[in-house]
């Protein structure tokens, strides 16, 4: 078994401020899939499965026919993505087929932080935990990409551009192998305070034929700053920073997001 070492990213950035626009659109996904497809002798069958979630909630699709199957779950739970997806394969001869598995978690969120002016620095940390299998014949995978970006008024509507890529880390192997993941990602940025900034957070995991990627026990991420720094996400989602008191002007915009916000933590008591 192989532990992939530490992986450490340096990063800096600061973004200019948007105007007013409309309420941004908080995207919070849950997304499993499978299917598998094979023919034997004069026999074939094909079977597509999707289920999702726009709350992130768990999803899960299974099934499993003459040694062709699959299995798929994703959650979302604050800042933990968890995945899972594993396909099993015949090993005697006589069939000619393939079966796969897709689990994908993500967030869109949009943060401001507060509790200072001018210029601040915070810090990102994510943790990867896991395990891939491969087969003779099969595959195993995953994709984390975490990021902020420049939120823009665009005709009255908001814009998301010039990604910074806080942790990323894509993988996939085959042949017969077992390989443990344990990897700690690490970042710091610059912010300007009163400023909102978009982030978008996916973890997504892939197997065939066989293979299996095993990350039910999530990919977790938190963020750290000053202790005079606060920081509001429109979806309520506690980054690891206190939660921002608002000022008299952002009220408007939260009642706005007040039945999304309630609605989602009904959804996770």
């Amino acid at each position: 078994m192989h532990s992939p070492p530490l992986t450490i990213l340096a990063i800096s950035f600061a973004i200019a401020a948007p105007s007013a626009w409309a309420l941004p659109t908080v995207e919070l996904t849950s997304t499993a899939s499978g299917g598998y497809s094979y023919t034997q002798g004069p026999k074939s069958s094909q079977l597509d499965m999707t289920e999702s979630d726009t709350l992130g909630d768990l999803v899960s699709v299974a099934a499993d026919k003459n040694g062709y199957g699959f299995e798929a779950r994703a959650k979302l739970d604050n800042t933990a993505l968890s995945a899972f997806a594993g396909t099993t394969y015949p090993t005697t001869s006589g069939s000619i087929g393939t079966a796969n598995a897709l689990a994908t978690a993500s967030l869109t969120d949009f943060i401001t932080f507060s509790g200072g002016s001018g210029m601040g620095t915070a810090s990102l940390t994510a943790l990867l935990t896991g395990t891939l299998t491969g087969t003779s014949v099969g595959n195993a995978g995953y994709d984390l990409n975490i990021a902020l970006y420049d939120v823009t008024d665009v005709n009255g509507s908001y814009s998301l551009s010039n990604p910074l890529l806080l942790a990323a880390d894509t993988r996939s192997i085959s042949g017969r192998q077992l390989v443990t993941v344990d990897d700690s990602f690490q970042s710091s940025f610059d912010f300007e305070y009163g400023k909102t900034y978009g982030i978008i957070a996916s973890f997504s995991v892939n197997a065939t034929n066989g293979g299996i990627a095993d990350f039910s026990n999530t990919t977790s991420f938190a963020m750290a700053a000053a202790p005079s720094v606060s920081l509001h996400s429109i979806a309520g989602i506690n980054y690891g920073i206190a939660a921002a008191v608002p000022e008299p002007e952002s009220y408007a915009m939260l009642l706005a997001g007040l039945g999304l916000m309630g609605l989602i933590a009904h959804r996770r008591r």
